[in-house]
């Protein structure tokens, strides 16, 4: 009989060696495995872990939130539905007889006054960076100006007092 693990996992391992019991429950425990379904085993065990800690929190005084939501977020053609009937209902918008939106005079005015407003805040934000790489010029102009002192020519302080 082998006295380690190791020597006993050697030996059934051996054909001819093993006798037919060992062989059975190698066999029992590999079927076992086999048919065992590892997911179910999984939230089960961590099933166990929220209820324990669910009676752990409401011994402690935290009560449990109830946020269920009912109802999914809409996907991309919901959302495009949404907004052309949103369009219809406000005028921006009417369905012509083929099923394409043609856009009426209310439409058309409310989108020349988003283009210009638009066209405002670009020209806004254009003027604010051209501030903005002016200032980053100026502020380069007076740092290099600066530099171009000689060496040699500045005496310090006590230089001056002994003269």
């Amino acid at each position: 009989m082998p006295e380690t693990g190791i020597d006993q996992i050697n030996e059934e391992t051996k054909p001819g060696k093993t006798d037919a019991l060992s062989s059975h429950l190698l066999g029992g425990k590999k079927h076992h495995d086999e048919e065992k379904n590892v997911e179910n085993d999984e939230v089960q065990h961590l099933q166990k872990g929220t209820d324990y800690l669910t009676t752990f929190l409401l011994q402690q005084g935290i009560h449990q939130q109830k946020t269920v939501s009912t109802t999914k977020p809409k996907g991309v053609d919901d959302l495009k539905k949404d907004f052309v009937e949103n369009l219809v209902k406000n005028g921006f918008v009417n369905i012509g007889d083929d099923g394409r939106t043609v856009l009426t005079d209310k439409g058309q005015e409310y989108l020349t006054k988003q283009t210009r407003n638009a066209e405002m805040r670009v020209t806004l934000a254009k003027l604010r960076n051209l501030r903005y790489r002016n200032s980053i010029a100026k502020t380069r102009k007076k740092r290099s100006s600066g530099k171009k002192t000689r060496k040699g020519t500045k005496k310090s302080a006590k230089r001056k007092k002994r003269q």
